[in-house]
């Protein structure tokens, strides 16, 4: 049944991903300020900010050192010789991501402000910010991207995640605006804001998913969230199951802090479209299972509970979505992986059983791991020249 629901699903979010291929990006150039928040981010840093300077409607980029203890403020200062006023360097004492963010918004001058990670490779010869800028001319005022995966040096775990990730988080955030009014997140990794909302509003290090807790103060304020599919980044991913675990942990359980801190929101159009399903997948998820796996069990024994988890037609469906993936990222390996992206359902599963319940009654969230940094995992592209820079920068600080 849920098999045939998401395939429903998936043909009328293909209608209607077609009827939206006519629109064009923004050719306004120039007019986006970028803030990138950065704590212990060296070793894949200087890539990351170059590929931002290079990408033509960045005005400037400014990039907030909280307080690293590696080598993040040489690396700054290097960029900062190299690439002169576009590039403004911020070293502050440690506060969070949220507050590193609202201190890189004093620097910014731009009507638009584009947020996203260290890690994170924004491909700078490619529209996505101009499909993102026209949402924001269309009236929008914050915008999402699809923070998709970043495969380069990647192992195992990042590639079973990819097989399904891109096109699951574009189906689902889009039904999510088309019924719920808005999509259910503005993701760290790609978000656009008008300068002047995102400073009345701001962050908060009230939760540790400070995107989602933003997302959800916006749309309970009558803003307008829209999502833009044809922006795309590439975040890094967590390479060990440790890792993946404790992100999972933290994405969950904020979910769950932030379902506490809205409640106002949870019976309204967005919370009935937008945050409950997830919450109600979960739910239906976890009882099927567990029914199906008691059952096999007794009837045909330890074989018909692995069996159970693999059935036909899912296998079928998840395998055209790796499909797609495996096209999108010129990695047909993913193909015969997608079965295994049953590991993230269980994982997500896991993590609600054990952890997210209880923050939903208890407001309690882990302390926020930082996941192991790859410079192999952020590309720089060749396709902008270099700029010519005079004379000697000094990094600025606050």
């Amino acid at each position: 049944m849920k098999t045939w629901i998401f395939i429903c699903m998936s043909i009328a979010m293909l209608l209607w991903f077609l009827s939206t291929l006519r629109r064009k990006p923004s050719q306004k150039k120039g007019c986006i300020d970028a803030i990138i928040p950065a704590y212990n981010e060296g070793p894949c840093l200087a890539q990351s900010l170059d590929n931002l300077l290079r990408n033509p409607y960045f005005c400037r980029v400014i990039c907030v050192n909280d307080g690293s203890t590696d080598n993040t403020e040489a690396v700054m200062a290097e960029v900062k010789r190299k690439w002169g006023d576009r590039f403004v360097a911020v070293t502050q004492k440690n506060t969070g991501k949220g507050g590193t963010l609202m201190n890189g918004l004093n620097y910014a001058t731009c009507d638009q402000v584009f947020l996203s990670d260290a890690d994170t490779y924004v491909p700078p010869d490619q529209d996505g910010m101009g499909y993102m800028l026209a949402e924001i001319e269309r009236g929008a005022d914050a915008v999402g991207g699809i923070p998709s995966t970043a495969l380069k040096g990647a192992g195992l775990l990042p590639h079973i995640r990819a097989t399904v990730k891109l096109p699951m988080i574009v189906m689902k955030r889009t039904l999510q605006q088309l019924l719920g009014g808005a999509p259910f997140i503005i993701s760290g990794a790609c978000g656009m804001f008008r300068t002047d909302v995102l400073r009345k509003f701001g962050f908060s290090d009230r939760t540790k998913v400070e995107d989602l807790d933003l997302t959800w103060t916006l749309v309970a304020n009558g803003y307008r969230i829209r999502q833009a599919n044809r922006c795309i980044v590439y975040p890094q991913e967590c390479n060990s199951p440790r890792e993946e675990w404790r992100r999972w942990r933290r994405w969950i359980v904020g979910y769950a802090v932030c379902m506490r801190l809205h409640k106002r929101l949870l019976f309204s159009r967005f919370g009935i479209f937008s945050i409950f399903p997830m919450l109600l997948v979960v739910i239906y998820g976890v009882g099927i299972y567990l029914t199906t796996w008691f059952n096999e069990f007794i009837t045909t024994g330890p074989h018909g509970v692995v069996l159970a988890m693999f059935p036909l037609i899912w296998v079928g469906v998840v395998c055209v979505i790796g499909a797609f993936s495996a096209w999108f990222h010129r990695c047909w390996l993913l193909v015969p992986l997608a079965p295994l992206s049953v590991v993230y359902v269980l994982l997500a599963y896991a993590i609600w059983i054990i952890y997210g319940l209880i923050a939903f009654f208890t407001g309690r969230e882990p302390q926020r791991d930082k996941p192991t940094r790859y410079s192999a995992l952020v590309e720089a592209s060749t396709a902008y020249s270099q700029p010519s820079v005079t004379g000697t920068e000094k990094l600025s600080e606050a």
